[in-house]
């Protein structure tokens, strides 16, 4: 597979003293795949967590259409 591409990362508190840190991203998987990676480090994860999904170029289709028609998210794929 090919390197990851992050495409978000953010913090988020956790407790007064504790911050997590995630950070998205999008990798190749095949032709017609992707996969969309969340990584999680923190207390909540200790040493941290990772989930992932693969995607099929026309479930994204659906993904996007869904976000734009259902969400109202008009900006997407502009």
């Amino acid at each position: 597979m090919e390197e990851p591409v992050v495409i978000g990362k953010d913090k988020f508190k956790i407790s007064d003293d504790e911050t997590a840190r995630r950070e998205l991203r999008i990798v190749k998987v095949s032709d017609d795949v992707i996969q969309v990676q969340e990584e999680v480090h923190g207390i909540i994860a200790l040493v941290g967590a990772s989930s992932s999904v693969n995607i099929k170029k026309e479930e994204l289709k659906n993904l996007i259409k869904v976000a734009r028609e259902e969400f109202g998210w008009t900006d997407i794929c502009e």
